[in-house]
């Protein structure tokens, strides 16, 4: 049986994949990365991860409707998602809400903040929190 984790990390900043993908690295995710939402689908699709760190502005399929494709899908329903925004308004925490990710956390963030909301998400029952 194949134990390792896998992470699809989709935002159109490359320094966010990056700093976002050498931690899951860290925390023993295989990460595959897109700057667009139809790639991330695509990946997400391929690789069935057990999360998703989803910027929410993205361009192309947006960041909502790429979160609320995955789950309602009944293949990808367990992906557990890890919403992100630049743009703190109690909206988007609210269309994280629709969407239905796992977590919301604002940019920029903490990267030992981060690491600890991931390890949360991924052991935890699905309930958004910031």
């Amino acid at each position: 049986m194949n134990n390792i984790k896998k992470a699809v990390v989709v935002d159109d900043d490359k320094k966010i994949i990056i700093v976002v993908g050498e931690t899951l690295a860290r925390l023993g995710y295989q990460v595959y990365s897109a700057e667009e939402g139809k790639k991330a689908l695509e990946l997400v699709r391929k690789e069935k991860p057990e999360l998703l760190i989803c910027d929410l502005l993205l361009p192309g399929i947006h960041g909502i409707e790429l979160c609320t494709t995955i789950k309602n899908d009944p293949t990808l329903e367990n992906v557990k998602i890890i919403a992100i925004s630049a743009v703190y308004k109690e909206s988007n925490y609210k269309l994280a809400l629709d969407c239905r990710a796992d977590a919301f956390i604002e940019k920029p963030f903490n990267i030992d903040d981060f690491e600890i909301l991931v390890k949360k998400v991924s052991e935890a029952e699905p309930t958004l929190e910031m």
